[in-house]
């Protein structure tokens, strides 16, 4: 299964690979695997699920693997020592944190960067990127950094019928789940974010107002579906959802299995939509 996600590391694959005794060390952790598009995975994991012989006594093997995209793979492990930037851009600290990235479509300052020794990076470069009021992307083999609202200036790249979907709604738990944060200034005073609709507050140490108010512009998700096998949908693409406002993908998933032991072979892909809830609007996408 190969995965598109809006989050620091957004392509993973997960799949259980036929091989052969010749080409069993091709698949040990830290090798790639290379997609038909060019985009280069790191495996992070390889384990047997079964061993033995075929016809003219060759060894064979299935193998479960899990790979990352290997120019952010880095990022995804424990530091030893910390990471801490300040007024640095988004490309600096991810290749702080150890991506081979060369730039990111849309990069942006972050004011103020820490990752501790023992800690993972990732959760830091999301909370950047939240604080941002976006999301990052990967497409056509670059990263890209998008404001959430950005997304839904886009032309939509396919349609589903609601029939296809599957709704998932609870107004009750988005003002739960979506609150809206304060912090302090420098004398002591309290600042605010986005507090025009009744949420649950959380506090957000060192934080500008801009700050404060972007970390409460978010994706929710709201539907769904299982489609026909694509590999034209994406995290981050907009869809055209019938009589409804369009929604973004926030993961697709693409599945290919191939005939084993009498079994037809089957492939579809799932996406999960997100409409956008933005606390300073009057209404909400």
């Amino acid at each position: 299964m190969l995965r598109s996600d809006l989050v620091p590391i957004p392509l993973t694959l997960e799949a259980d690979i036929r091989t052969e005794e010749e080409t069993q060390d091709q698949l040990e952790v830290g090798k790639s695997l290379f997609l038909g598009n060019g985009d280069e995975l790191e495996i992070i994991k390889s384990e047997y699920l079964q061993q033995g012989r075929q016809g003219c006594g060759r060894l064979s093997a299935h193998k479960h693997v899990i790979a990352v995209l290997k120019s952010v793979a880095q990022t995804a492990y424990l530091k030893d020592k910390a990471i801490i930037k300040q007024d640095a851009t988004l490309s600096e600290v991810y290749r702080a944190c150890g991506a081979t990235l060369k730039e990111i479509e849309g990069d942006f300052a972050v004011p103020r960067f820490v990752c501790l020794a023992g800690e993972v990076p990732t959760y830091h470069i999301a909370r950047a990127l939240q604080e941002a009021g976006g999301v990052v992307r990967w497409a056509d083999g670059s990263l890209a950094f998008k404001k959430v609202a950005d997304l839904f200036d886009q032309e939509p790249v396919d349609t589903v019928t609601p029939s296809a979907t599957e709704d998932v709604e609870s107004g009750f738990l988005e003002r739960h789940d979506v609150p809206f944060f304060y912090s302090l200034d420098d004398s002591g005073e309290y600042v605010y974010g986005a507090r025009e609709k009744t949420r649950t507050a959380r506090f957000h140490p060192n934080a500008a107002e801009m700050d404060l108010r972007n970390m409460s512009d978010v994706l929710m998700l709201s539907k769904r579906a299982k489609l026909k096998y694509t590999e034209a949908l994406h995290a981050g693409d907009l869809v055209e959802v019938a009589e409804q406002d369009p929604l973004a993908v926030m993961t697709a998933a693409t599945l290919f299995a191939g005939a084993a032991d009498g079994e037809a072979a089957h492939q579809f892909t799932r996406v999960w939509l997100g409409k956008r809830i933005d606390l300073t609007e009057s209404s909400e996408q």
